[in-house]
């Protein structure tokens, strides 16, 4: 049999990419909701960026916003941003009522990101399976009538 005549093979191949393009999707999703329950019920609120230290992985910045009661906190992150923060930034900061001193940098513009370019990936590569196993199988037909 001459090469690229391996229907079966390359259904199992279209197959695969199928069931991992789901679990992909299945994956993300998981992540996400677990993500977002884990920070239910949190206030937002604008902070500022009062220093920047560090480099690359290293980096860290020293935040600063106000309760609603009146409360100055501050708090120290590493950011998940893919530029650097400078002095003077505006950031969105995520805490939880009870207990301010936890606060973040919201990373829901990085979660985003990540969630278009997974849900994309996901996507493709089952509509790549799918495609892949449709035309294995017509080839097959064609071959064998």
């Amino acid at each position: 049999m001459p090469a690229g005549e391996h229907p079966l093979t390359a259904a199992y191949a279209g197959v695969f990419l199928f069931i991992v393009g789901i679990a992909l999707g299945v994956y993300l999703w998981e992540l996400n909701r677990r993500e977002t329950a884990q920070i239910e019920g949190w206030l937002r609120t604008d902070g500022t960026v009062t220093a920047a230290f560090g480099s690359g992985s290293s980096a860290r910045v020293l935040v600063s916003f106000k309760t609603p009661a009146g409360d100055r906190i501050n708090f120290t992150s590493r950011p998940r941003v893919l530029h650097r923060l400078d002095t003077g930034a505006a950031v969105a900061v995520l805490y939880p009522p009870f207990r301010p001193t936890n606060a973040v940098i919201d990373p829901a513009p990085m979660r985003r990101l990540r969630n278009a370019v997974l849900g994309v990936a996901s996507i493709v590569v089952t509509a790549l399976g799918a495609y892949v196993a449709w035309a294995a199988r017509n080839r097959d037909a064609r071959r064998q009538s």
